[in-house]
């Protein structure tokens, strides 16, 4: 018998670590009525005592009584040749208590979220459990570009796994577009954050020599100072430029 206890609030984590401790397993929720419950999982069990092999995955298990949790763990002890995996939202103290007293052996897996401090080390740590080769800057752009979305990031840390880390297939994962007109937008309006997000992104997808479109982008940037000086300086005459840029020039020159 092996019994695994999740502990955690985010579905996507409990949902992966589940899926990966078995293969074949069936879910059981706690409904706030232990005996109805206690009865549907005798059933589940008898139902598969000389059939195929299932594992039993129980759900929203932190508000059974504790009596109720010791007539659980007497069920557990009677039913050894079943692998059980438990999800608790918090630290299910009396009931891992209750399995080193009764000499169970089980397994605890903190399925926290990591925080933006540490979401790079998240991503560094799933890239080595999963043999991908993602370098120091590719990881940097997915905290940044996932760092409010954690669910996503796991969504597409998946996809890349699939993909085997292949960075020609990454841009068509990441969930943002960018050009050097948004680049320059996010320049010009100094936000710093989002130009230095996006100009990232940029350079990484340059596949051209030497970077050629990297080093137009750049020029662009510096083109477009220039004009903002001659149009904070009065010298429009001096400007080649369509109608719509030069608006827009403009207006970003009252920053």
């Amino acid at each position: 018998m092996a019994i695994n206890v999740l502990i955690g609030q985010n579905q996507s984590l409990i949902e992966r670590k589940t899926e990966e401790l078995s293969t074949h397993f069936y879910q059981l929720i706690y409904n706030n009525n232990f005996r109805e419950f206690f009865l549907e999982l005798q059933k589940i069990t008898n139902q598969f005592l000389f059939g195929k092999k299932i594992d039993i995955v129980l759900k929203n298990l932190s508000k059974i009584k504790k009596n109720d949790l010791q007539v659980l763990i007497e069920f557990l002890k009677s039913n050894s040749n079943l692998n059980f995996i438990f999800v608790f939202p918090d630290e299910p103290t009396e009931f891992l208590d209750l399995l080193r007293k009764n000499k169970l052996k089980f397994r605890v897996f903190q399925l926290r979220l990591p925080d933006k401090r540490s979401l790079e080390n998240f991503i560094s740590q799933y890239a080595k459990e999963h043999n991908l080769k993602l370098s120091p800057e590719i990881i940097k752009i997915l905290k940044e570009n996932y760092q409010d979305n954690i669910d996503l990031l796991l969504a597409d840390l998946e996809k890349i796994s699939l993909l085997g880390g292949d960075l020609q297939s990454l841009k068509q994962i990441l969930h943002f577009k960018t050009n050097v007109f948004k680049i320059q937008d996010y320049f010009l309006e100094k936000n710093w954050p989002l130009f230095i997000h996006h100009f990232k992104k940029f350079i990484l997808e340059d596949k051209t020599k030497d970077k050629a479109d990297t080093l137009r982008a750049l020029s662009l940037l510096f083109h477009s100072l220039i004009k903002i000086y001659l149009i904070k300086t009065g010298r429009l005459n001096k400007i080649k430029a369509n109608d719509y840029y030069l608006y827009k020039l403009k207006e970003k020159s009252k920053n």
